[in-house]
């Protein structure tokens, strides 16, 4: 059998009604959408069961993964994606290129319960004093605030690879972005569903409504006005260059050139 994930909500052995079962609700639902994203399905390779909760004296609740059908079981890759991304996010690093923006407001929903019923922990049920755990706490929200909360917006394009699609909870595709080195999170209609396969691993420009954070770098394209491929064909060589600029320099060379500009 899988490993038990576990969660335990809060601080308190009485939290809210609501924010207990906010906080179950979606602890599953980043399960389910990290399984998608990996597998690159909607419904991913594995199936979720509630296989323990205890309240010793906070409740925890254990899920374990089972597989959909003969299907590569991917849980230790859906693990090292949470862990790994809830720590970075915790320690204010980048995360990984395949975390999708749906799977970050599963994260954001969690921590928004902190402040009323305390820090929930993520980890790993190994019968081990040392197993896998992660914290989601009011920094871990604060960050993800400052990731995903657009402070301004304008029309523009960005340039960059093409690396990611995602179909589970919502239609959503990333571009790295050449000037930032991040990711831009751009939405599509289902019926653009197989031309953006088409573009994955390919250099785009992506125009349309860019929103940018506090550090106004561009995070969303939630409407997208035009996505094309840039072809190496489509850009000049050094030969077809040559004699596009007229000789600026007079005929002089250029250390002549610039010499002269010192005088």
């Amino acid at each position: 059998m899988a490993e038990t994930f576990c969660m335990r909500v809060g601080e308190y052995d009485r939290p809210d009604i609501e924010d207990f079962f906010a906080a179950f609700q979606n602890f599953v639902g980043l399960l389910k959408d990290v399984d998608a994203a990996l597998a690159q399905k909607k419904k991913g390779n594995l199936r979720w069961k509630v296989t323990s909760l205890t309240k010793s004296p906070m409740p925890v609740i254990g899920v374990t993964s089972y597989l959909r059908r003969t299907v590569e079981d991917i849980t230790s890759r859906v693990e090292r994606e949470i862990f790994g991304n809830i720590a970075a996010l915790n320690e204010k690093s980048e995360l990984t290129r395949t975390f999708s923006d749906s799977s970050l407001a599963r994260i954001e929903r969690i921590a928004k319960t902190t402040p009323r019923i305390g820090n929930s922990v993520i980890y790993i049920d190994t019968r081990e004093a040392a197993s896998p755990t992660v914290n989601i706490t009011r920094e871990t929200l604060e960050q993800v605030e400052s990731i995903r909360e657009p402070k301004s917006a304008s029309w523009g394009t960005i340039y960059g690879k093409l690396g990611a699609i995602y179909v589970h909870n919502g239609n959503e595709y990333r571009v790295w972005d050449e000037d930032s080195g991040r990711p831009v999170v751009c939405t599509f209609k289902p019926s653009e569903e197989q031309s953006i396969k088409d573009l994955l691993r390919y250099r785009v420009a992506v125009s349309g409504m860019i929103q940018a954070n506090t550090h106004g770098l561009p995070i969303s394209i939630r409407r997208v006005d035009q996505l094309e491929q840039i072809r190496e064909s489509d850009l000049p060589t050094i030969e077809e260059m040559v004699g596009i600029v007229p000789d600026f320099t007079g005929g002089l060379s250029l250390k002549e050139y610039f010499e002269e500009m010192d005088t």
